[in-house]
């Protein structure tokens, strides 16, 4: 017995005063099917389920929906960007040497195995990424020199302190530890203090993206924070570091405080800053201001801006962008506010090497901010077209030197 699929399509009643179109006639079986006793046909009941009415969300339903729908967005975006990779690689192993002295203090894990199978793999893997991302890799040189530098100022009051006798220096041990050498010389310690733990952790700071000497300051509090927890809670830290006293426990969160103010000052200097643009001189403003003119050569700040939301109304009505329209249709209208608001930023703000637009990057920029893939290069010339926005793409400077070179 042979089993004839039955597709049931709904159609819409005709409307009155408007004639039914007429079915197309079925097709004639097939001989082999002929010979075949056909099925009886099914009822019509029994082959299309009853849809169930629609059941209306309510405006907590909704939100909840929106908001969803927004995480997931900004968990897409921040997934396709190709920075994150680098960067979270950078912070977490920034901090190998640190943890694995801290790790040694408690008599968990002794030095030595930590300096084998920690601090080693992850000095290799950065610079081995550091290579194959050259902009990550200068930033992550940058945060390792300010974090050196910073560890030198540093040491410059806990020196102090320990020639007052207040404090004694651990610092020699951490060599004596590493080499599992009790007669291993005490610059030893020191290579390990300035390249490990100040300019590693000094790398892991120039991987977030924020700066300043607050949050500096903030950061080094961060750390000493977790010094003295280790001290508190393991007593045997004490006796390889120094006893915690209310003088040393003093003494070492104001040393992380000078140590994350400088490393904030030098990393605002040596970085471009996020969130916010460096203000002009007052004399060059004032010049701009009256000759009514851009300023020549003043240099921008490269600075991170999020797309603005939709402006929420009264009884839930959303407010949309500007009446763009792309042709194709591919993107709506507040999608293509977005991709505007996101191009109109430099490309480093959005993790590029250089402030050189080319398709390429503008094709990932615009795959970030909707989730479209597949774009051609058409397609990207007639949507920066009707943005109004002028790149100066690359390619196009290249495609017009060869039609000069050519008409010449």
């Amino acid at each position: 017995m042979t089993v004839t699929r039955l597709d049931v399509q709904r159609r819409p009643a005709p409307a009155p005063g408007r004639p039914q179109r007429p079915q197309r006639p079925r097709e004639a079986p097939r001989p082999r099917e002929a010979q075949r006793p056909p099925e009886a046909p099914r009822p019509r009941e029994a082959a299309v389920a009853p849809e169930a009415p629609a059941k209306p969300l309510s405006r907590t339903a909704r939100r909840a929906a929106a908001e969803d729908a927004k995480l997931l967005a900004a968990i897409r975006v921040l997934l396709s960007n190709p920075s994150v990779f680098p960067r979270v690689i950078f912070l977490a192993f920034g901090f190998a040497a640190i943890t694995s002295l801290g790790i040694a203090y408690t008599e968990a894990i002794a030095l030595p195995y930590g300096l084998r199978y920690a601090v080693v793999p992850a000095a290799a893997v950065m610079f081995l990424l550091g290579l194959r991302y050259p902009a990550w890799g200068k930033r992550a040189l940058v945060g390792l020199v300010a974090g050196m530098i910073a560890t030198g100022i540093y040491d410059c009051l806990r020196v102090g302190l320990v020639f007052a006798g207040l404090w004694g220096d651990p610092i020699p041990g951490i060599g004596r530890m590493a080499l599992a050498d009790p007669n291993a010389a005490p610059y030893w310690g020191y290579v390990w203090r300035f390249i490990g733990n100040g300019g590693g952790m000094g790398l892991a700071f120039a991987m977030l993206p924020w700066r300043s000497v607050r949050l500096g300051i903030a950061y080094g509090s961060t750390i000493c924070l977790g010094l003295l927890a280790i001290l508190f809670f393991w007593p045997v830290a004490q006796l390889h570091f120094f006893p915690l006293t209310p003088v040393t426990a003093t003494g070492a969160m104001a040393g992380h405080w000078v140590y994350g103010a400088v490393l904030g000052w030098l990393t605002t200097r040596w970085l471009p800053p996020v969130g916010r643009r460096r203000r002009r001189p007052a004399r060059a403003r004032h010049d701009r201001d009256d000759r009514g003119q851009p300023e020549v050569g003043a240099r921008s700040a490269t600075v991170l801006v999020a797309v603005p939301d939709p402006v929420v109304g009264g009884h839930g009505k959303v407010a949309a962008g500007p009446d763009l329209v792309l042709p194709g249709g591919r993107l709506s209208s507040d999608e293509l506010y977005a991709v505007k608001c996101a191009l109109q930023q430099p490309p480093r703000a959005h993790g590029f090497a250089s402030d050189q637009w080319t398709l390429r990057r503008v094709a990932m920029v615009v795959e970030r901010a909707t989730g479209v893939r597949g774009w051609q290069p058409a397609e990207l010339t007639a949507m920066l077209e009707t943005l109004g926005l002028d790149l100066h793409l690359r390619e196009q400077r290249r495609d017009q030197r060869v039609a000069r070179a050519r008409v010449s």
